[in-house]
C-alpha cells in the first residue's frame, strides 16, 4: 500500500472509533466477565503489561488497580482521553496511555504480557495488517513473554446466521445525562473474503424530544482456528493452547470465544 494510502486507511480508522468512543463504555456497560481471565495471567506474568486498542480501559484499570504496571495504545485519542479520566493520581503512577496504531508502534520497551482483548484484533482486516500487528506486538514482548488474543469464533450459529437487516441491540439509559439511548446494528457478511461490515446506530433522545443519531461503520475481519494458529506461527509465535471460554474450557466447534494464547520467540 502506498504512503498516501496508507495514511488515509489510519485516519479513516481512527475517525470512526472516534465517533462512536462516547458510547462505548455504555456499550459494555457490565461487561467484566473477561477481567479475571486477564487479572490471572498478569499475575503468572508480571509486570509490565502491555494492550494493544485498549479503548477507554474497560481492562486496563481494573489490571492498574491490581497493581501491575500496564501500558496502553490505541488510535482513538477521544478514547484515550476518556481512559485518562478513569485514573487517579495513584493509578497514573502504574498506567500510561499513547496514541498509535497496534499495526505499528514503538515504545521503547518491553513487557511480560500482552494483549487483544474483545475482538480487537479484528479491526486489522486484512492479512498484512494481521501480520504487522503481531509482529509490532512480538518487537515488544520479553523472551518468553505471552500474547493473549480473544475472539468470536465463527462457525457458531449467531454468526452463521447473521443478515444485513437493522437490528436492536439495547435500550439503556445514559447515566452521564440520564437520557435513553437505543443502538442499532447493521451486519453485512462477505463470506467470501471473510469480513464483516459493521454499522453502529446509536439514537439518543434529546431534552426537547428531538432524535439524535450517530452513525459509526466499521470493518471487522474475522478468523478461523488454525488460520490464526498459522499467523501466529509465521509472526514468531509458539502456541500454548486455545480456549473456549475466561476458565480455559477447550475449545470445541460450539465455543462462543476462541482465545489463543502464544508465546513469544526468540
Amino acid at each position: 500500500m502506498s504512503g498516501r494510502g496508507e495514511k488515509a486507511k489510519r485516519e479513516k480508522g481512527e475517525a470512526g472509533f472516534d465517533v462512536f468512543a462516547r458510547y462505548y463504555d455504555l456499550d459494555y456497560q457490565g461487561v467484566d466477565e473477561d477481567v479475571g481471565f486477564y487479572l490471572g495471567f498478569a499475575q503468572r506474568c508480571g509486570s509490565p503489561i502491555l494492550e494493544p486498542a485498549c479503548g477507554t480501559g474497560r481492562v486496563l484499570v481494573p489490571l492498574g488497580q491490581a497493581g501491575f504496571e500496564v501500558t496502553g495504545l490505541d488510535v482513538s485519542p477521544v478514547m484515550l482521553d476518556m481512559a485518562g479520566r478513569k485514573l487517579g493520581r495513584t493509578l497514573k503512577k502504574r498506567v500510561r496511555l499513547v496514541e498509535a496504531d497496534m499495526r505499528e508502534f514503538d515504545l521503547s520497551e518491553r513487557f511480560r504480557m500482552a494483549f487483544l482483548a474483545s475482538d480487537s484484533f479484528m479491526h486489522a482486516d486484512d492479512l498484512e495488517d494481521q501480520a504487522r500487528t503481531l509482529r509490532s506486538v512480538h518487537r515488544h514482548l520479553m523472551e518468553g513473554g505471552l500474547l493473549l488474543v480473544d475472539l468470536a469464533n465463527p462457525q457458531v450459529p449467531s454468526w452463521l446466521d447473521q443478515g444485513d437487516e437493522l437490528r436492536l441491540h439495547w435500550l439503556r439509559e445514559d447515566p452521564r445525562t440520564g437520557r435513553s439511548v437505543s443502538k442499532l446494528v447493521a451486519c453485512q457478511m462477505d463470506w467470501a473474503r471473510q469480513l464483516q461490515e459493521v454499522t453502529f446506530f446509536y439514537d439518543e433522545q434529546g431534552e426537547d424530544g428531538t432524535l439524535r443519531r450517530t452513525v459509526a461503520p466499521f470493518r471487522l475481519r474475522y478468523l478461523f482456528r488454525y488460520e490464526m494458529e498459522l499467523l501466529l506461527q509465521m509472526t514468531g509465535y509458539a502456541l500454548e493452547g486455545v480456549y473456549g471460554s475466561y476458565d480455559l474450557a477447550p475449545f470445541n466447534a460450539e465455543s462462543e470465544r476462541m482465545i489463543f494464547v502464544a508465546e513469544r520467540r526468540a
